[in-house]
């Protein structure tokens, strides 16, 4: 379902908008309702993505209108992003029924909520920029001249969060160097505006830029701290799966609610959920699906934003995550795991999710930038554990941040992990071969080599399970590593 309703948003976002996917839709759901048939569930989940998908984000005679449009009142619908001179949000316009994103100075920060009067110049960015706006609805870029008057909205969560977000951006600030502050907001509230340019250059170069953009695994390293900090207090695994849940949630809305993000909410959600229902005994252990977890939070993403079917930062991440679900039995049931020495194992288990995650998201890196880097297999193997050293490192100098000490603290952090840290992404990016340039079609060509080795694995011959009798102890007469069905 998940992925026949990826699909159909995807072609209804490059296919002239047209009634014919709501019809479809409907035939097919009248079939499914007679029928009964999986393959009509899932024509229908097509149809109904290509009706999501088509709709069209800006009529094309308002386009020609907006270009002369030099004063716009709006309300601000999303979280500011801070630049190095500006400060960007999403502004709604009810008078024209489009959304702008409006570049602002850094002397006034706008608050979600309020309503802005400002005057400036109307661009439509072409080519990925602008293609990428459309999707999500933006009609084009607002450059802001002079605000003429700024009223203040309701005070709803919205603004409560915002409240807090600006009040960990002045404490990162305060408590760290700039270079070193930059990259704290980055990994922990995920404000990569203020980063140096080159430093991103250096992280895409490396084959590390998943680490400065907030998905599942900055999500699991705070979600795995709290969790051993709440086994130390002796709480059920159910209460903990509340509580982490409910932070969760906060921060998804602290940071803007990336897709990301959300994605990896719902699939905790979808787990503590599970959890909760199996210590009241209403559902067994091994029913549990992660599979089915990622399907069910990519159907509710599409649902929402049907434009991120076409969207890199949607198909990365699940991508990655569908990946690393589908890849780690694999290896977990390998003879060479068990052999590895314990203290290399998670070492050994970080390397192959690393390569389940690369594997799964190479086509798309390659058809979206031109270039792979070979590099990030091994490069994630060390920096994943030290962005989660940093992480924590910055919510713990938050927690201290009212003491006098906290900056010295800050300088001492910067020195001897945040510089060693970029220190070594720069070292990867200037290694020769950092960066592989493959062709216009490398996206096509690696999704056809996936689907003949699923084919080929397909149809290779499954393994029969061997029927082994047993000694009058009750013991079974097989070899240690040998597959074993019980009959009784």
């Amino acid at each position: 379902m998940a992925l026949a309703l990826g699909v159909g948003c995807a072609l209804g976002g490059i296919l002239v908008p047209s009634p014919w996917p709501l019809l479809g839709a409907a035939a097919s759901l009248a079939l499914l309702l007679v029928r009964r048939s999986s393959a009509f569930l899932w024509a229908t989940f097509l149809f109904l993505g290509a009706t999501l998908g088509g709709q069209e984000a800006v009529p094309e005679r308002m386009g020609r209108q907006l270009l002369l449009l030099r004063e716009v009142r709006g309300t601000v619908i999303s979280m500011p992003d801070r630049h190095e001179k500006t400060v960007s949000c999403v502004l709604e316009v009810p008078s024209l029924d489009v959304k702008l994103l409006a570049y602002l100075h850094r002397k006034l920060i706008p608050v979600p909520g309020d309503t802005l009067d400002i005057v400036g110049r109307f661009e439509a960015p072409v080519g990925g920029w602008g293609e990428y706006l459309r999707r999500r609805g933006i009609a084009g870029v607002f450059w802001v001249n002079e605000v003429r008057a700024a009223e203040p909205g309701p005070r709803r969560m919205a603004w409560v969060l915002y409240v807090v977000r600006e009040k960990f951006l002045a404490t990162i600030e305060r408590s760290w160097p700039e270079d070193a502050g930059s990259v704290v907001k980055a990994l922990l509230l995920g404000a990569r505006g203020e980063l140096n340019n080159e430093y991103r250059k250096k992280f895409r170069r490396a084959g590390v830029a998943h680490l400065l953009a907030l998905s599942g695994l900055h999500l699991g390293i705070i979600a795995y701290g709290l969790w051993r900090l709440l086994g130390f207090l002796r709480l059920r695994p159910g209460r903990r799966y509340l509580l982490i849940f409910t932070v969760i949630a906060l921060y998804v809305g602290l940071v803007g609610g990336r897709i990301s993000l959300v994605r990896a909410g719902i699939m905790f959600g979808f787990l503590g959920l599970f959890w909760v229902l199996w210590e009241q005994g209403l559902v067994l252990r091994d029913w549990y699906d992660p599979l089915q977890g990622i399907s069910a939070a990519a159907i509710v993403v599409l649902l929402m934003w049907p434009w991120s079917a076409l969207d890199l930062g949607f198909q990365l991440s699940f991508a990655a995550t569908a990946g690393i679900i589908l890849g780690w039995p694999v290896w977990r049931d390998l003879p060479l795991r068990a052999k590895l020495p314990t203290p290399l194992r998670p070492a050994g288990d970080l390397l192959w999710v690393s390569l389940c995650a690369q594997a799964a998201t190479l086509g798309f890196v390659g058809s979206a930038f031109g270039y792979i880097s070979p590099y990030g297999i091994l490069a994630n193997l060390v920096l994943i554990p030290w962005t989660g050293i940093v992480i924590w490192s910055g919510l713990f100098l938050l927690v201290l941040s009212p003491l006098d000490f906290v900056p010295l603290l800050g300088a001492i952090a910067s020195r001897y992990l945040i510089s060693p840290y970029l220190a070594v992404v720069g070292w990867l990016s200037s290694l020769p071969g950092a960066v592989l340039v493959v062709g216009r079609h490398f996206g096509l060509w690696y999704a056809f080599a996936a689907l003949v080795l699923v084919a080929l694995r397909a149809l290779a011959p499954e393994t029969k399970p061997v029927l082994m009798p047993l000694t009058k102890g009750g013991r079974c007469k097989s070899r240690p590593g040998s597959r074993v069905r019980w009959r009784s």
